[in-house]
Protein backbone atom coordinates (compact mmCIF):
# COMPACT_ATOMS: atom_id res chain seq x y z
CA UNK A 1 0.00 0.00 0.00
CA UNK A 2 1.51 3.08 -1.25
CA UNK A 3 2.32 5.29 2.02
CA UNK A 4 1.74 2.66 4.43
CA UNK A 5 3.46 0.46 6.16
CA UNK A 6 2.76 -2.85 8.77
CA UNK A 7 -0.60 -3.21 6.81
CA UNK A 8 -1.10 -7.17 8.05
CA UNK A 9 -3.48 -6.67 11.34
CA UNK A 10 -1.71 -8.33 14.06
CA UNK A 11 -3.06 -8.12 18.27
CA UNK A 12 -1.46 -7.27 21.06
CA UNK A 13 -1.41 -6.72 24.44
CA UNK A 14 2.20 -5.13 25.29
CA UNK A 15 2.89 -1.54 24.03
CA UNK A 16 5.50 -1.34 21.60
CA UNK A 17 8.49 0.77 22.18
CA UNK A 18 7.87 4.74 20.96
CA UNK A 19 9.80 5.62 17.63
CA UNK A 20 9.01 9.00 17.54
CA UNK A 21 10.47 10.19 20.28
CA UNK A 22 9.80 13.59 22.55
CA UNK A 23 8.01 15.71 20.51
CA UNK A 24 9.14 19.49 20.10
CA UNK A 25 5.71 21.05 20.43
CA UNK A 26 1.80 19.21 21.06
CA UNK A 27 -0.78 21.11 21.27
CA UNK A 28 -4.86 20.36 20.85
CA UNK A 29 -7.85 22.71 20.13
CA UNK A 30 -11.82 22.11 20.13
CA UNK A 31 -12.69 22.15 16.49
CA UNK A 32 -15.21 20.17 14.08
CA UNK A 33 -17.00 19.15 16.84
CA UNK A 34 -13.89 17.18 18.32
CA UNK A 35 -10.50 17.62 19.50
CA UNK A 36 -8.24 18.18 17.19
CA UNK A 37 -4.04 17.43 17.98
CA UNK A 38 -1.16 18.71 16.33
CA UNK A 39 2.15 16.70 17.45
CA UNK A 40 5.60 18.01 15.91
CA UNK A 41 9.42 16.76 15.83
CA UNK A 42 12.15 17.58 14.53
CA UNK A 43 11.93 21.99 14.79
CA UNK A 44 12.17 24.57 17.11
CA UNK A 45 9.75 24.91 19.98
CA UNK A 46 9.36 28.79 18.14
CA UNK A 47 8.99 27.18 14.76
CA UNK A 48 7.10 24.67 15.93
CA UNK A 49 4.53 26.63 17.57
CA UNK A 50 4.40 28.87 14.65
CA UNK A 51 3.54 26.02 12.22
CA UNK A 52 1.01 24.36 14.27
CA UNK A 53 -1.25 28.17 14.06
CA UNK A 54 -0.99 27.81 10.66
CA UNK A 55 -2.33 23.99 11.09
CA UNK A 56 -4.75 25.23 13.35
CA UNK A 57 -6.15 28.12 11.06
CA UNK A 58 -6.37 26.01 8.30
CA UNK A 59 -8.74 23.20 10.18
CA UNK A 60 -10.90 26.18 11.51
CA UNK A 61 -11.47 27.25 8.06
CA UNK A 62 -13.21 23.91 7.23
CA UNK A 63 -15.31 24.51 10.28
CA UNK A 64 -16.03 27.62 9.43
CA UNK A 65 -17.13 27.29 5.62
CA UNK A 66 -18.55 23.54 6.50
CA UNK A 67 -20.05 23.05 9.77
CA UNK A 68 -23.71 21.85 9.88
CA UNK A 69 -24.15 23.99 12.63
CA UNK A 70 -22.88 26.98 11.74
CA UNK A 71 -25.97 29.13 10.40
CA UNK A 72 -23.70 31.72 7.96
CA UNK A 73 -21.07 28.42 7.00
CA UNK A 74 -21.22 27.45 3.42
CA UNK A 75 -23.62 24.55 4.41
CA UNK A 76 -25.41 26.79 6.10
CA UNK A 77 -27.10 28.92 3.38
CA UNK A 78 -27.01 26.40 1.26
CA UNK A 79 -29.71 24.43 3.06
CA UNK A 80 -31.11 27.27 3.54
CA UNK A 81 -30.93 28.74 -0.10
CA UNK A 82 -29.95 26.28 -2.61
CA UNK A 83 -33.25 25.17 -3.84
CA UNK A 84 -33.93 28.35 -4.72
CA UNK A 85 -31.26 29.93 -6.90
CA UNK A 86 -27.68 28.81 -7.34
CA UNK A 87 -25.52 29.53 -4.27
CA UNK A 88 -21.76 30.79 -4.60
CA UNK A 89 -19.34 29.10 -2.09
CA UNK A 90 -15.95 28.55 -1.43
CA UNK A 91 -13.74 27.07 -3.71
CA UNK A 92 -12.67 24.44 -1.05
CA UNK A 93 -16.39 23.91 0.26
CA UNK A 94 -17.02 23.35 -4.09
CA UNK A 95 -14.09 20.77 -4.11
CA UNK A 96 -15.24 18.49 -0.70
CA UNK A 97 -18.72 18.84 -2.33
CA UNK A 98 -17.37 17.20 -5.53
CA UNK A 99 -15.59 14.85 -3.77
CA UNK A 100 -18.63 13.67 -2.09
CA UNK A 101 -20.46 13.35 -4.94
CA UNK A 102 -17.93 11.21 -6.27
CA UNK A 103 -17.93 8.77 -3.61
CA UNK A 104 -21.55 8.72 -4.08
CA UNK A 105 -21.26 7.44 -7.28
CA UNK A 106 -18.88 5.13 -6.93
CA UNK A 107 -20.36 3.55 -3.66
CA UNK A 108 -23.35 3.69 -5.78
CA UNK A 109 -25.14 6.15 -3.38
CA UNK A 110 -24.49 3.94 -0.30
CA UNK A 111 -22.21 7.63 0.65
CA UNK A 112 -24.60 10.39 0.76
CA UNK A 113 -24.25 13.81 1.99
CA UNK A 114 -27.88 14.55 1.96
CA UNK A 115 -28.54 11.98 4.75
CA UNK A 116 -28.49 14.57 7.23
CA UNK A 117 -32.53 14.45 7.26
CA UNK A 118 -32.24 11.36 8.95
CA UNK A 119 -29.22 12.38 11.62
CA UNK A 120 -31.70 15.59 11.92
CA UNK A 121 -34.58 13.23 12.91
CA UNK A 122 -32.32 11.02 15.31
CA UNK A 123 -31.89 14.02 17.30
CA UNK A 124 -27.79 14.04 15.91
CA UNK A 125 -27.83 17.40 14.29
CA UNK A 126 -30.29 20.01 15.08
CA UNK A 127 -33.07 21.26 12.56
CA UNK A 128 -31.45 24.34 10.07
CA UNK A 129 -34.35 27.32 10.37
CA UNK A 130 -34.64 29.74 7.34
CA UNK A 131 -35.24 29.75 4.02
CA UNK A 132 -35.97 26.11 2.12
CA UNK A 133 -34.68 24.77 5.08
CA UNK A 134 -38.08 25.59 6.98
CA UNK A 135 -39.99 22.50 5.00
CA UNK A 136 -38.62 19.14 5.80
CA UNK A 137 -36.55 17.82 2.89
CA UNK A 138 -37.88 15.60 0.28
CA UNK A 139 -37.51 12.00 1.75
CA UNK A 140 -36.58 10.97 -2.15
CA UNK A 141 -34.18 13.37 -2.70
CA UNK A 142 -30.78 12.24 -3.03
CA UNK A 143 -27.19 13.19 -4.19
CA UNK A 144 -28.63 13.07 -7.57
CA UNK A 145 -30.18 16.12 -6.49
CA UNK A 146 -27.47 18.56 -6.12
CA UNK A 147 -25.88 20.00 -8.99
CA UNK A 148 -22.29 22.12 -9.07
CA UNK A 149 -22.83 24.46 -11.83
CA UNK A 150 -19.56 25.44 -14.40
CA UNK A 151 -19.57 29.00 -12.45
CA UNK A 152 -18.94 27.40 -8.85
CA UNK A 153 -22.37 27.83 -7.54
CA UNK A 154 -24.77 25.09 -6.05
CA UNK A 155 -28.03 24.35 -6.56
CA UNK A 156 -30.42 21.46 -5.18
CA UNK A 157 -33.07 20.51 -7.37
CA UNK A 158 -35.22 18.99 -4.63
CA UNK A 159 -35.95 20.16 -0.98
CA UNK A 160 -32.70 18.42 1.23
CA UNK A 161 -30.24 19.41 3.51
CA UNK A 162 -26.22 18.28 3.09
CA UNK A 163 -24.13 17.15 6.04
CA UNK A 164 -20.70 17.16 5.01
CA UNK A 165 -19.47 15.76 8.42
CA UNK A 166 -18.54 12.83 6.69
CA UNK A 167 -15.74 14.23 4.83
CA UNK A 168 -15.14 17.22 5.62
CA UNK A 169 -12.70 16.28 8.85
CA UNK A 170 -10.52 14.17 6.69
CA UNK A 171 -10.68 17.12 4.47
CA UNK A 172 -9.31 19.62 7.02
CA UNK A 173 -6.77 17.40 8.31
CA UNK A 174 -5.21 17.39 4.42
CA UNK A 175 -5.63 21.22 4.53
CA UNK A 176 -3.58 21.83 7.72
CA UNK A 177 -0.46 19.49 6.48
CA UNK A 178 -0.52 21.26 2.79
CA UNK A 179 -0.61 24.55 4.93
CA UNK A 180 2.16 24.10 7.24
CA UNK A 181 5.05 22.81 4.52
CA UNK A 182 7.09 21.32 6.63
CA UNK A 183 10.46 20.26 5.49
CA UNK A 184 10.38 16.60 4.94
CA UNK A 185 12.88 16.08 8.19
CA UNK A 186 10.44 17.06 10.22
CA UNK A 187 7.66 14.52 11.67
CA UNK A 188 4.56 15.74 12.13
CA UNK A 189 0.80 13.49 13.12
CA UNK A 190 -2.54 15.63 13.19
CA UNK A 191 -5.44 14.23 15.04
CA UNK A 192 -8.62 15.02 14.22
CA UNK A 193 -10.82 12.87 16.54
CA UNK A 194 -9.37 9.57 15.11
CA UNK A 195 -9.05 10.83 11.80
CA UNK A 196 -5.29 11.28 11.33
CA UNK A 197 -2.10 11.80 9.33
CA UNK A 198 1.47 11.56 9.40
CA UNK A 199 4.56 12.63 7.31
CA UNK A 200 8.27 12.58 8.27
CA UNK A 201 10.91 10.11 8.59
CA UNK A 202 9.63 8.06 11.55
CA UNK A 203 6.53 5.64 11.65
CA UNK A 204 3.12 6.17 14.26
CA UNK A 205 2.06 3.34 16.52
CA UNK A 206 -2.11 3.38 16.43
CA UNK A 207 -4.03 1.44 18.06
CA UNK A 208 -7.77 0.31 16.58
CA UNK A 209 -9.78 0.63 19.93
CA UNK A 210 -12.77 -1.02 18.43
CA UNK A 211 -15.62 -0.19 20.98
CA UNK A 212 -17.34 -3.59 19.52
CA UNK A 213 -14.84 -5.71 20.05
CA UNK A 214 -13.88 -7.59 23.09
CA UNK A 215 -10.34 -9.19 22.16
CA UNK A 216 -7.16 -7.85 21.77
CA UNK A 217 -6.42 -4.57 20.31
CA UNK A 218 -4.64 -4.80 16.93
CA UNK A 219 -2.16 -2.02 15.84
CA UNK A 220 -1.04 -0.75 12.79
CA UNK A 221 2.26 1.17 11.57
CA UNK A 222 1.46 4.16 9.83
CA UNK A 223 4.10 6.08 7.40
CA UNK A 224 3.59 9.18 5.26
CA UNK A 225 -0.24 7.85 5.14
CA UNK A 226 -3.17 8.48 6.62
CA UNK A 227 -5.72 6.53 9.13
CA UNK A 228 -9.40 7.11 9.98
CA UNK A 229 -11.80 5.12 11.39
CA UNK A 230 -15.61 4.42 12.24
CA UNK A 231 -18.41 2.37 13.78
CA UNK A 232 -22.27 3.24 13.92
CA UNK A 233 -22.35 3.24 17.92
CA UNK A 234 -22.23 6.50 19.83
CA UNK A 235 -20.35 7.07 22.97
CA UNK A 236 -21.75 5.58 25.90
CA UNK A 237 -23.61 3.00 23.98
CA UNK A 238 -21.69 0.36 25.41
CA UNK A 239 -22.22 0.98 28.96
CA UNK A 240 -26.03 -0.15 28.05
CA UNK A 241 -27.82 2.88 26.37
CA UNK A 242 -30.42 2.23 23.19
CA UNK A 243 -28.30 1.81 20.10
CA UNK A 244 -28.70 4.89 17.80
CA UNK A 245 -26.76 4.59 14.68
CA UNK A 246 -24.50 8.12 13.65
CA UNK A 247 -23.85 6.69 10.82
CA UNK A 248 -26.67 6.55 7.80
CA UNK A 249 -26.72 4.08 4.72
CA UNK A 250 -27.82 6.92 2.13
CA UNK A 251 -29.56 4.21 0.26
CA UNK A 252 -31.59 2.37 3.03
CA UNK A 253 -32.04 5.71 4.84
CA UNK A 254 -31.39 3.62 8.42
CA UNK A 255 -28.64 3.80 10.91
CA UNK A 256 -25.44 1.21 9.92
CA UNK A 257 -22.33 -0.10 11.84
CA UNK A 258 -24.38 -0.69 14.94
CA UNK A 259 -22.15 -4.00 15.93
CA UNK A 260 -19.00 -3.01 13.61
CA UNK A 261 -15.68 -1.27 13.17
CA UNK A 262 -13.98 0.11 10.35
CA UNK A 263 -10.09 1.94 10.13
CA UNK A 264 -9.42 2.94 6.73
CA UNK A 265 -5.83 3.78 5.46
CA UNK A 266 -5.10 6.16 2.46
CA UNK A 267 -2.73 8.21 1.48
CA UNK A 268 -5.26 11.16 1.68
CA UNK A 269 -7.29 11.56 4.94
CA UNK A 270 -10.41 12.99 3.18
CA UNK A 271 -10.32 10.12 1.32
CA UNK A 272 -9.93 7.46 4.26
CA UNK A 273 -12.59 9.51 6.20
CA UNK A 274 -15.34 8.97 3.22
CA UNK A 275 -14.21 5.64 2.80
CA UNK A 276 -15.29 4.47 6.20
CA UNK A 277 -18.52 5.16 6.06
CA UNK A 278 -18.58 3.40 2.62
CA UNK A 279 -17.29 -0.29 4.62
CA UNK A 280 -19.68 0.38 7.20
CA UNK A 281 -22.13 0.33 4.08
CA UNK A 282 -21.16 -1.93 1.66
CA UNK A 283 -18.58 -4.24 4.19
CA UNK A 284 -16.48 -6.71 2.35
CA UNK A 285 -17.67 -5.86 -1.09
CA UNK A 286 -16.01 -2.67 -0.84
CA UNK A 287 -12.82 -4.32 -1.27
CA UNK A 288 -12.74 -3.56 -5.29
CA UNK A 289 -13.41 0.44 -4.58
CA UNK A 290 -10.76 0.42 -1.69
CA UNK A 291 -7.96 -1.20 -4.27
CA UNK A 292 -8.71 1.26 -6.95
CA UNK A 293 -8.16 4.09 -4.53
CA UNK A 294 -5.42 2.68 -3.15
CA UNK A 295 -6.79 1.96 0.07
CA UNK A 296 -7.18 -0.51 2.73
CA UNK A 297 -9.23 -1.48 5.18
CA UNK A 298 -9.37 -3.62 8.57
CA UNK A 299 -12.71 -4.18 9.37
CA UNK A 300 -14.54 -5.83 12.52
CA UNK A 301 -17.79 -6.99 13.37
CA UNK A 302 -18.26 -10.17 16.06
CA UNK A 303 -19.79 -12.69 13.54
CA UNK A 304 -16.41 -12.55 11.69
CA UNK A 305 -13.89 -11.00 13.77
CA UNK A 306 -11.01 -8.45 12.13
CA UNK A 307 -10.77 -8.74 8.10
CA UNK A 308 -8.39 -6.93 6.04
CA UNK A 309 -10.33 -5.29 2.91
CA UNK A 310 -8.57 -3.76 -0.06
CA UNK A 311 -4.60 -3.61 -0.84
CA UNK A 312 -2.99 -5.54 2.10
CA UNK A 313 -5.75 -8.21 1.73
Amino acid sequence: MSGITGCAVRSTTAAPADRLGRESLRRARPLLGTIVSIRIRGMEPGQAQAAAEVGFAAVADVHRLMSFHEQHSDVGRLNREALAAPIAVDARTLLVLRRALQFAALSSGAFDVTVARELVELGLLPRPRGGCAADLPDAGASWRDIELLDDGRVRFHRPLWIDLGGIAKGYAVDQALARMALAPEVQLCINAGGDLRVCGPSTETVYLNAPVAQDAVPIVVLENGSLASSTGLRRGQMRGEPRIGCHIHGVRRAPMGLRSFVSVLAPECLVADALTKIVLALGVSSGRLLRELGAGAYLYDAAHGWRTLGIGA
